[in-house]
This record gives structure tokens, C-alpha cells and sequence, in this order.
């Protein structure tokens, strides 16, 4: 820190202990003048010797490399840095191109330049498409998490990502792309978040965050904007799709961070990142045609995992039944408990439990917008999780949340209450555009949560204001401010009123399965995901990741063979068993792997016609 007209003298100390606050606090005057600190969380101060004038603060590797920058900065004067981050900002903002920015009411324009900026300031300035999910510390004045969410995430940069190809920054989204590849690990996964050199933090794995890459690079190479990054694309993807393949259809955690198993918003951009991706090219034909058969398998069991009928919450509506939020195991999601991670690990019947991934079905082309399961779904949640404030509706993340404040208003300290999301109006509203419906009130209620900065918080209050907390109804609570993904969605909904196509649709997963019925050839049976019933119409693959030899027969062991794996793609090893003259039979079978000899279990498929 230099001062134009210098400093009488300095101090400097840890935070809380012997910082200036504190030496005020005890001494009523500036009495120490400590020369170092640290490490730790240190704070300088200094006695001005003049009443006004100029400040300059400086960053570097060095000491004296940070006194040269402040002093050069404070010898050009204010004006000159002013006026250079003025122009590179206005050079900048020349770049973005959003469809018709120009034509749109001025609340929309503004609500776009506001939003891209945002985002663009989130950009890591050493590391180029490095984005941190915010710069804001959830209840910061609460808790003592020096990093808040001052990390990169995965899914929140590709979600970002599709909301700067909407503006047209193609630097900027062919940097996030390069940076995604930068740090894959290399089996083909990404971790939960990291730093933005590319050093892990929190190191959990979420499939949702192995597919958008591969789905963001399949929008590249759709709109012809991959150049010379194709092959390091490839090799990205080759990569993330085989771990889709291996490790799917089931998540160890969900976009929410909080749960393991089926979840529709991961298995909807699952299926998308391995259709998109093999139709972009990014796999050679054998693993191609894998990837395309085990994403129609997937799709065709989408509603076995995730959706549910006649149950308690479809009776008292009069609708048939629903999307869940998540699936914990690998049977019917009718039962079976989800552990509530925030709220003191309460359980919640899985048919009960209501979110809005389900949406992506649409979003992504996997289901049709007036597809009944969809509709009624919808119903549902507008009923369980729809808020209308006078600015518009508002949703929460789902029942029984309980990330946010507590009910009286007191920080969330790993269990609360969850409060109303703005990012979710937008998901919702993504909905309406696809139903041809009108998404203002959607619109507007995202627009109605910013601050007077225009800033859009993650969570806003839901409950009567709580003013000696600084809680307002409508208000943004305690949590980030600003959130990049919902400045982003907010992008992807002005921009999805203008085009009538989600940014994130590619035309290869819309035209497979919204346009037309992709009928599946085989189905995939694993042990985690086990088929019970086969249809005679279908082969049925049994299929591990190391060779085996099959050992199988009919009917309580009749006509028993043996049959050797063969590579099926993308690293499974497995046996195909045409079962068309099957139907009603039993297949019994059990496996010998090389180095372990045989499993000790005997399996059973029912074939049916």
C-alpha cells in the first residue's frame, strides 16, 4: 500500500489479535507499529500524513516487485488508471454479441451487460477460463471460511460457459474449455471444485461434472468453433466418456453436493454428453456405437430409476405419478429413504422427495414439453415447491431443505432451513419457454432478487422480514452474492425467449430422442444396476470392467454354457446373449474373473416377450 503524500508510520498484525481494530479498540489510538506478520490472516495499517489524497494497492510475488507497481501507478496519477480500466472494459464489452441486445426492453439489455460483466469479473486473471462459482463468502459474517465459494466448480463453469456462448464471447469460451482439459484428472473425471491454479480442494465426484464438459464441447464443435482444439477436445472426451460409461448411470453426489445414486439432472446431461459426444466425432466407431447403445439403454430406464406412480403426494393432486429428485439405490425409487445431509441427517421417503432436475429432461431434448410424466410432475412442484411473492414465483431446491437460515433468521451453521433460489425461476421459466408460454413472470421474479447493484444472490428470505437481521421478504438472504450460475441462467432465459432453443440443446440428442424414438438394442445389465425384467426385443449385454467368463443356463441351470468376454467399448468387457426365442424363460448365470476365480453368486434375468 502507498499513499501519494507517504505514510507517518505502519503496522501490521493478525486479524483479531493485533490488528489496527484491535489496537483501537484497546488503546483508543494507534500505539503499535509491529514491522511483520504471517503467515496467517494478517491486516496492515498506516498514519496518513495528509487528510486526502490518493491510494494505491499493489500485488506481486515480491515486496519490492509491490512497491514498484503501487509507486509507478501513484506516478501516473488516478486519471490515467482510471482511464485504462475504463477502455479495456469498454474494449471488452465489444466483444460480447448478444442476439438482438439492442431490441430488447432496457430492464432485459441492462440485465444482460450487468450479468456478463459479472461473470467476466469472476474470470481468474493468471489462469484464463478459470471461473469461481462467487466472490462472496456465505454468511460471511457468520462463518470463518476464509474461501467461501472463491473456487472453481465444474458444473458451475460449464453453466456459465453456455451463457457466454450465448453472448458470443468465443475467447472466453474456448479458454474455459482449455482450462476444463488443463485440469481432468486422468482417469477422465474432475474434482468437485478446485483452486484456480488447478489444485484440488474439496475432492468428491460428481458424474454431472464429467458429463458438461463433454457436452460443452460437443456445442463447440456443433457450432464450429472447436479450430485447433479439436484434438485435445477428443482426447477430453474419449476420456470423460469412458468414465460416464464405467462409473454411471449412478452419481456419488448430486449437483446439490449432498447425495449418492440416480438423479435426473446427472443422467440427463449423462445420456446427452455420450450421444453429443459420439455424434461430434470424439470417439473412434466401436467405442462410438457403445456409447450411443448404453445412452438409448439408459434412456429407456430413465423413468424405472427416477419416476414414480400413484403414490400418496399423486393421490392427493388426482395426477398419475412423478419425477423424484433422487434415487438412492438401484431398485424402485417407490422405496427406500434419502438421508437429508442438512438437516442432522433426517430421512425422507424417497417417493417423497420433490426437485426440479427433472426439467433438464426438456431442456436437453430427452422428453417432450407436453409429455404427460413431465406436465404432471410440473404440477406438483408448483404445488410443493412454487413460492409467488409479488415479484413472481420462486422455488426451493426441495423439501426439506436445509441449507439456509434458521427459522429465525440465525446463520446456517450445517443445518437450516433452505430458502427460495432465483436460479430455479429460470429453470422453471426454461420450461415455460419450451410449452410456449409466457416467462415473464419468471423473468421478472430473477430480476426482482437482485441488489441495488444488481447483483443475484443465491438464496433470497421467504418469511416475514426479520429487519435486525438484515432479512427482507424478497431480499437476497445471507447466502453468495452475486452467483455466477444464476447470473448465467438469467442470460440462458432472456436468451432462450429470443431463439425458442436452449443454448445447451444440441441437435444430435434433440433429434434421437424429442424428435423421434430411439429404440434401444441391448440391454446393459451391472451389478449395480441389475434389469429385472428383459424384453425378447432386446439383446441382453452382461457386462463388467475386466474380462470374465460367463457361466449360464435356462430355468434353474438347464442347458448350462460358458461363453468369454469380449471389449464391448469404452472399457467394459462383457457377453451378448440374443434372448429372442427366451421369452418367459429365466436366465440363471454367474461369472469366473482370472485373478479372483469365481464370484460365489448366482444371478438371474427374467425374459419377457
Amino acid at each position: 500500500m502507498a499513499a501519494e503524500n507517504g505514510f507517518t508510520r505502519g503496522s501490521v498484525g493478525y486479524v483479531g489479535r493485533s490488528d489496527g481494530w484491535q489496537d483501537f479498540s484497546q488503546n483508543g489510538y494507534m500505539s503499535w507499529e509491529y514491522q511483520q506478520a504471517g503467515p496467517g490472516n494478517i491486516a496492515m495499517m498506516g498514519e496518513l500524513s495528509h487528510n486526502s489524497g490518493v491510494l494505491a494497492l499493489a500485488f506481486s510475488d515480491t515486496a519490492q516487485g509491490a512497491a514498484t507497481l503501487a509507486n509507478s501507478s501513484l506516478a501516473a496519477g488516478y486519471q490515467e488508471a482510471r482511464r485504462q480500466y475504463a477502455y479495456l472494459w469498454a474494449a471488452w464489452n465489444e466483444t460480447v454479441n448478444f442476439p438482438d441486445l439492442d431490441k430488447l426492453p432496457k430492464t432485459l439489455s441492462d440485465a444482460v451487460h450487468i450479468s456478463v460483466a459479472v461473470l467476466k469479473t469472476h474470470e481468474g486473471r493468471n489462469f484464463p477460463g478459470s471461473l469461481v462459482a462467487s466472490l462472496s463468502t456465505p454468511w460471511g459474517d457468520t462463518h470463518k471460511d476464509a474461501g467461501g465459494y472463491h473456487l472453481v466448480w465444474p458444473r458451475d463453469s460449464v453453466e456459465v460457459g453456455f451463457a457466454m456462448l450465448a453472448c458470443g464471447l468465443i475467447t472466453e469460451v474456448r479458454a474455459m474449455l482449455a482450462y476444463l482439459i488443463a485440469i481432468q484428472q486422468p482417469d477422465g473425471h474432475w474434482m468437485q471444485n478446485n483452486f484456480t491454479d488447478g489444485r484440488p480442494y474439496w475432492q468428491g465426484i460428481q458424474l454431472d461434472e464429467v458429463a458438461l464438459p463433454v457436452l460443452f464441447a460437443a456445442k463447440l464443435h456443433e457450432r464450429g468453433l472447436l479450430g485447433d482444439m479439436h484434438g485435445a477436445a477428443t482426447h477430453m472426451a474419449r476420456k470423460a466418456m469412458a468414465f460416464i460409461a464405467q462409473y454411471g448411470p449412478a452419481s456419488p453426489q448430486d449437483r446439490w453436493e449432498e447425495n449418492s445414486g440416480i438423479n435426473p439432472f446427472t443422467l440427463s446431461v449423462s445420456i446427452a454428453a455420450l450421444v453429443s459426444g459420439a455424434k461430434a466425432g470424439f470417439l473412434e466407431e466401436g467405442d462410438k456405437q457403445y456409447a450411443l447403445d448404453l445412452a438409448d439403454d439408459w434412456n429407456e430406464r430413465l423413468e424405472s430409476w427416477v419416476y414414480v406412480a400413484n403414490t400418496e403426494l399423486d393421490k392427493e393432486l388426482g395426477i398419475s405419478g412423478h419425477y423424484i429428485r433422487l434415487n438412492p439405490n438401484c431398485h424402485s425409487a417407490r422405496f427406500g429413504d434419502v438421508t437429508l445431509r442438512n438437516r442432522n441427517n433426517e430421512t425422507i421417503n424417497t417417493r417423497a422427495l420433490l426437485g426440479m432436475e427433472y426439467l433438464y429432461l426438456v431442456r436437453l431434448g430427452l422428453r417432450k414439453a407436453d409429455d404427460k410424466r413431465i406436465e404432471e410432475t410440473t404440477r406438483l412442484v408448483d404445488q410443493q415447491l412454487c413460492v409467488n411473492l409479488p415479484a413472481g414465483p420462486y422455488y426451493y431446491r426441495y423439501n426439506e431443505d436445509g441449507y439456509g437460515e434458521h427459522e429465525d433468521g440465525r446463520a446456517f451453521d450445517g443445518s437450516g432451513i433452505g430458502r427460495l433460489w432465483p436460479l430455479l425461476s429460470g429453470e422453471r421459466g426454461h420450461y415455460a419457454a419450451a410449452r410456449k408460454e409466457d416467462i415473464k413472470p419468471y423473468l421478472n421474479a430473477i430480476l426482482a432478487s437482485a441488489s441495488t447493484g444488481g447483483m443475484l444472490p443465491e438464496q433470497i428470505w421467504d418469511k416475514e422480514s426479520i429487519p435486525e437481521r438484515g432479512l427482507l421478504t424478497g431480499r437476497p438472504s445471507g447466502s453468495a452474492m452475486p452467483l455466477i450460475w444464476a447470473h448465467a441462467e438469467l442470460i440462458k432465459l432472456i436468451y432462450v425467449q429470443k431463439t425458442q432453443v436452449p443454448i445447451e440443446q444440441l441437435k444430435s440428442v434433440a433429434e434421437r430422442y424429442s424428435e423421434k424414438s430411439s429404440v434401444p438394442r441391448a440391454r446393459h445389465w451391472r451389478d449395480s444396476q441389475p434389469c429385472g425384467a428383459v424384453p425378447t426385443s432386446h439383446e441382453l449385454w452382461i457386462e463388467v470392467l475386466e474380462p470374465f467368463v460367463l457361466h449360464y443356463g435356462y430355468d434353474n441351470w438347464q442347458d448350462i454354457k460358458e461363453q468369454s468376454s469380449q471389449p464391448l467399448g469404452l472399457g467394459l468387457y462383457g457377453v451378448v446373449l440374443d434372448i429372442r426365442t427366451l421369452a418367459g424363460k429365466t436366465v440363471q448365470f454367474t461369472r469366473r474373473f482370472d485373478a479372483s476365480g469365481w464370484e460365489g453368486h448366482d444371478w438371474h434375468v427374467d425374459i419377457k416377450a
